[in-house]
Parts: structure tokens; C-alpha cells; sequence
């Protein structure tokens, strides 16, 4: 009941719209302290994309935002289906849909889970092994995206940062593996799962048993998973070069990728929804340091539209459209 009333929360309309008044407040703020010349700025790049006559470039930064998006899905789907327990190919891709409404108007991405939790019961994947699914995505999600934002600390992205962004990358990489680390050798050694509070035991367990099975279905799982999860990142990770190109700049693609796998590893930082705040502050000092001042704020706005708006508006669109079919459904039962 109390992962049903969570789920429920996080995808309410005062909770949509709590979450979304606060983190796009935060949004506006740090644009407008950050950048005062904003609306200028904006209305600049404006002009040029006008001129510039290449909107087609749009277009094709939303193909590739629907083909990470759809990848993002499969990966649940495979998951889901390794385990034996999916019951609907295309209910569990609604579910990956739905879950960017939970991720973007929740702080920490924080309602996600258990909305995801439930919505997985519905088509027949039980609360704990819906939980382990989760937990597994996230770990193949994460790292990908660290192999990629690494680059920053190589030569190959030596100019994308500053010395201070570095040691920032590089400490938030190291407590993540730290992390990882710590838990498995806590979990496995003298500490041992029975001396954990039973919710946490039982979750843990359940985590462990599934992790267990993925590995024993070996590559047959863990090619497919790998696979799409790298299309995801590339096609998310293209967004903000194709923007910049409808807005008529011209430029080196490889700092505004590597900036963009390092702000999508800061941006779960901030407390607000979608990672507000630390998404616009990142872009600005990463992104913002190689182009044109004039495009930056611009690029940054549309660049929030693209890879938070618009993958809400997906999950509530998916899950009205399911909500209605369900309820004609009992209407047509009754």
C-alpha cells in the first residue's frame, strides 16, 4: 500500500506540478543570475537559426531523442523478460515510458522507483524482483554513462574542464565505485545480510538472487542490454550537437560530448526535479566554455526542453492513454 500511495504521488497532478514550479524556478533563477543578457541572448540565437535556415536539425535532435527514449524501454523490456515474468511486451514498454513523468517532477528521481515498482506488478513482475529489475538497470545505465564521462579525465577531453570540474568528476566517480565497493565486501563478508533490518534484508536478497540469474544467462542478456543502453547515450548525447548545428554553429562535437556524459553524471546531485539548478549551472560552465556566448543560454534552454519537457510529456501522455483504455475497459466489463 505504501509503494502504491508513493507511486500515486508521483505521478498526481499536484505532485507533477510541485515538482515542475520549483525546478524550473530554480532553472530561471540560475540562468538569469548566470546570464544577464538571457533574453538577448536567446533572442540572438534566434535570429541566427532564422538565418541559418537549417531547422531540419531539430527534427533530427528529435528522432534521436525518441530513439533514446525507445531504447531506454527495450532495456526494461529485455530485463523484464529474461526474468520470465512479462506478460505484456508492450505494457512494459508503457511502463519505461510512464517512468519519465515519475524521473522528472520527483527530486532525486526519488517517487521513480516505487512508481515503477507498481506499474511493474500490473503486468505481472512481483514488487521484489520489480525492484531488483530496477536496480539492475540503473547499474548497467550508470556505467556506460561513467565510461563515457571518464574521457574527461583523459587527454581526449582534457580541454572540456576546468581543473576544479575535474576533481569534482573524478571524486564523484571514485564514490560511486567506493560505494559499490564497500557494499558488495559489507554484503558478502562478516557482516552478512542477517544482520540488516528485515525490509532491507529481504530487498537485498531479492536483489542478489536476481543479480545471481542475469549472470547466469551471461552475454544472451548482458550484449543486448550494453547495446542498448549505448545507443541511448549516444543518441542522448548527439542532442546537444544537433542543436547547436540549428542554431548555426559550426564546431569540435567531441568537449560538447564528453560535457554533456558529465553533466548527466552531476545533474542526480541536485534535490530538484530533473535536476534542476545543477543541470544549468553544469551547462554553463561546461558546455558554455566552447561556444559561442550568444547560443549558450539559447542552446541551454531548448537542450532542457528536449531532454526534460519533452520525455515528461511522453510519460503522461503514455500513461493517460492507458489509464483511459483501462477505465473503458471495467466500463465494458461492467
Amino acid at each position: 500500500m505504501a509503494l502504491r500511495r508513493l507511486a500515486t504521488l508521483a505521478t498526481s497532478r499536484r505532485g507533477i506540478g510541485i515538482g515542475l514550479v520549483l525546478g524550473v524556478a530554480v532553472a530561471v533563477v540560475v540562468v538569469v543570475i548566470l546570464g544577464p543578457r538571457a533574453g538577448a541572448d536567446i533572442a540572438s540565437a534566434a535570429d541566427a537559426s532564422r538565418q541559418a535556415a537549417q531547422p531540419l536539425w531539430f527534427v533530427v535532435a528529435l528522432v534521436a531523442l525518441v530513439i533514446a527514449l525507445v531504447a531506454d524501454a527495450a532495456t526494461l523490456v529485455v530485463l523484464v523478460r529474461h526474468l520470465g515474468e512479462c506478460t505484456s511486451v508492450l505494457g512494459t514498454a508503457g511502463v519505461g515510458f510512464e517512468s519519465y513523468l515519475a524521473a522528472g517532477a520527483t527530486s532525486f528521481g526519488g517517487l521513480e522507483v516505487p512508481f515503477v515498482m507498481v506499474r511493474l506488478k500490473g503486468v505481472g513482475v512481483s514488487v521484489p524482483k520489480g525492484g531488483s529489475i530496477i536496480m539492475a538497470k540503473g547499474l548497467v545505465h550508470v556505467t556506460v554513462l561513467v565510461l563515457v564521462a571518464a574521457l574527461a579525465l583523459t587527454p581526449v577531453g582534457a580541454t572540456v574542464l576546468t581543473s576544479l570540474q575535474r576533481r569534482i568528476l573524478l571524486g564523484v566517480i571514485a564514490f560511486l565505485c567506493l560505494l559499490w565497493l564497500v557494499g558488495s565486501v559489507l554484503l558478502r563478508g562478516s557482516l552478512g545480510l542477517n544482520r540488516l533490518p528485515a525490509p532491507v534484508r529481504d530487498r537485498l536478497t531479492a536483489f542478489w538472487e536476481t543479480a545471481r540469474l542475469l549472470r547466469s544467462r551471461g552475454w544472451r542478456l548482458g550484449l543486448p542490454l550494453v547495446a542498448l543502453q549505448i545507443v541511448y547515450w549516444v543518441a542522448m548525447l548527439s542532442l546537444v550537437p544537433l542543436i547547436l548545428l540549428a542554431l548555426g554553429w559550426r564546431g569540435d562535437f567531441k568537449p560538447l560530448i564528453v560535457g554533456q556524459a558529465v553533466l548527466q553524471v552531476l545533474m542526480p546531485l541536485s534535490p530538484l526535479p530533473g535536476g534542476a539548478g545543477v543541470a544549468e549551472l553544469g551547462y554553463l560552465g561546461i558546455i558554455g566554455r566552447t561556444v559561442p556566448r550568444d547560443l549558450t543560454v539559447a542552446s541551454l534552454v531548448i537542450w532542457r526542453a528536449y531532454t526534460w519537457v519533452l520525455p515528461m510529456a511522453l510519460g503522461g501522455f503514455v500513461l493517460g492513454a492507458r489509464t483511459l483504455l483501462r477505465r473503458r475497459r471495467e466500463v465494458v466489463g461492467s
